[in-house]
């Protein structure tokens, strides 16, 4: 498959200017969520010593009252402060609650929406884990939206809340300022998302790759914006060409495997992610490419027939029509120093 448009290089904002995030704990919440993000952080902050890089996010850990809470699992969490209005957080992340909490319906007899609502501002970002996303539905700020959540509580939050939509959703979906997602590896998918908008696709990729717990392959491609749909069919075959992104396929091999026609798979999988089937899977290739080029000192030969490409000279053009220089440039060059 071949064939691509002109792509730009991922451009960082706001370089000098710390990133306030916050991680909100509350009673009976996973504590696994809330310091697998605080963990997450902490790898990039280590990252960072080691370029030399100043730190460009201030993580706490807050609650709702600055009042200690205790997780799901019974462990205590003690907070660094309140929710408040005076601190302006760029970045909020409402980890999930337990199961038993929610169908009980505790947490909507407490003040914690009424404090989200009144204490966030319209700039922030806000992330909504699995089942943390009742607390954004409850505060009435998602209505109409789509989102994503756990599949086991689909049918509690449809029917709790029939303003929003709700989709069980691996990776997350972005609703103007609000993330959801459906899993951990979605969380982190988002939190990738977030670090590359303030450090750079390069810096992103690296965080990525130290985030492996096996090898460059099984990481999920970052490609923001083209899973904010609910097409179960494209959601397949976008699953598929993800993790067989080096196999040889025709689209009619797709269209097969998925039950549609040709035609009609590439006119659905065109609108609901707003780019073409060929154009997707170069996309994903050319993301683990750029894993395998900062994980590995695999030649570019080898890279390139590794991610799906005979022809090195044709993945090398396609590679810096994407990224703005060749793989041997990307690999050499000082990228992730924004």
């Amino acid at each position: 498959m071949r064939g691509d448009k002109n792509r730009a290089r991922t451009k960082s904002y706001d370089k000098n200017a710390v990133k306030k995030i916050a991680i909100i704990a509350y009673d009976n919440c996973w504590a696994m969520s809330v310091f697998s993000v605080k963990d997450f952080f902490r790898i990039v902050a280590l990252l960072e010593k080691q370029l030399g890089l100043n730190n460009a996010f201030d993580v706490n850990i807050i609650t709702f009252d600055g009042q200690e809470v205790i997780a799901a699992g019974g462990n205590c969490i003690t907070p660094c402060a309140a929710l408040s209005k005076r601190a302006v957080y760029d970045f909020i992340i409402v980890p999930p609650m337990e199961g038993p909490a929610l169908i009980a319906n505790q947490w909507r007899s407490s003040n914690m929406t009424h404090c989200l609502i009144n204490n966030t501002h319209e700039n922030s970002l806000i992330l909504g884990l699995t089942t943390g996303v009742g607390l954004l539905a409850d505060a009435g700020i998602v209505d109409g939206k789509l989102l994503a959540t756990h599949w086991a509580f689909l049918g509690y939050f449809r029917k709790e809340f029939p303003k929003c939509q709700f989709i069980a959703h691996n990776s997350y979906l972005q609703s103007n300022n609000y993330f959801t997602t459906g899993s951990m590896n979605g969380c982190f998918d988002a939190l990738l998302a977030f670090v590359c908008k303030v450090r750079g696709d390069a810096f992103m990729q690296l965080c990525a790759t130290h985030l492996l717990i096996d090898d460059p392959h099984r990481v999920n491609p970052l490609l923001p914006g083209h899973r904010n749909h609910h097409d179960n069919i494209v959601l397949r075959t976008q699953d598929w060409l993800e993790n067989n992104f080096a196999s040889e396929f025709t689209i009619s091999d797709l269209a097969i495997k998925f039950g549609a026609s040709e035609r009609n798979l590439k006119r659905r999988f065109q609108k609901a992610t707003d780019i073409s089937i060929i154009h997707y899977l170069q996309k994903v290739r050319v993301d683990k490419a750029k894993k395998l080029l900062i994980s590995t000192r695999s030649s570019i030969k080898e890279i390139a027939y590794e991610v799906g490409y005979e022809n090195v000279s044709f993945f090398i053009r396609l590679f810096k029509r994407s990224t703005g220089l060749t793989p041997s440039q990307w690999r050499d060059d000082d990228a992730w120093r924004p």
